[in-house]
């Protein structure tokens, strides 16, 4: 056991600086317990890009990578994710193999130029050989925030008939990840993920949705989205 936390404190050293947050045993052993070993469906469509560094592995996204903030190099300024390789659409099963928690022996197997701090998801994409990966957040702290976290993009319940039953133009702009005029709420989820602040006008019969970091936002006029900007 001393062994171990030595070789634990020399990773951490040899990584220049310690995580920012962590998750106590017993919410991490919740989150294996809760998500690990689970078949979900995609939710939204993901773009699909190269993890920084490490080529042998893929970051899967909901947002732009104009939005993305995982990793910043030694000036503070933001690093931005590879160009995407594709784009997986809603529907896409996917198995969950494993959450990764940045321990020091885990930071130090990370290749450096990847978010190597933040929790990881493992997911398991049929006809993909490298892992894919969802990025967590390092301010999630409980069993519960990284759980909800993982259902923003994952779902229990195929999409797929939903997606099928919209208008073609719809299907196409949702693998796309664009917004189309006339989409209702769920086909918007679908192309650009979940908002993080809605705002309703109950007697205008008008909703207002913003995306994290205020960039992205949409207005809908009787439950059809009617203007955007990003």
């Amino acid at each position: 056991m001393r062994r171990l936390a030595a070789l634990a404190a020399l990773a951490l050293a040899a990584a220049g600086c310690t995580p920012t947050a962590v998750v106590p045993d017993a919410e991490r052993a919740r989150t294996h317990a809760a998500l690990e070993g689970q078949t979900r469906w995609l939710r939204v469509s993901l773009s699909v890009s190269p993890l920084f560094g490490d080529r042998g592995k893929l970051l899967l996204l909901d947002a732009p990578a104009s939005e993305v903030d995982l990793l910043r190099a030694t000036d503070d300024s933001i690093i931005p994710p590879p160009p995407a390789e594709r784009i997986l659409p809603p529907g896409t099963p996917v198995r969950i193999e494993k959450v990764e928690f940045p321990t020091g022996l885990v930071i130090a197997t990370r290749a450096v130029m990847t978010p190597r701090y933040h929790p990881w998801a493992y997911l398991k994409v049929a006809g993909e050989d490298r892992p894919c990966l969802l990025v967590l957040s390092q301010a999630s702290l409980s069993a519960d925030a990284l759980i909800d976290e993982i259902d923003r993009v994952l779902t229990r319940d195929d999409p797929s008939r939903l997606l099928v039953g919209l208008p073609p133009e719809q299907r196409e702009a949702i693998g796309r990840k664009e917004l189309l005029e006339g989409m209702g709420a769920r086909a918007v989820e679908m192309a650009w993920g979940l908002p993080e602040k809605v705002r309703i006008d109950r007697p205008a019969v008008t909703e207002e949705w913003a995306w994290a970091g205020g960039k992205r936002r949409a207005w809908f006029q009787d439950e059809k989205l009617l203007r955007w900007s990003r």
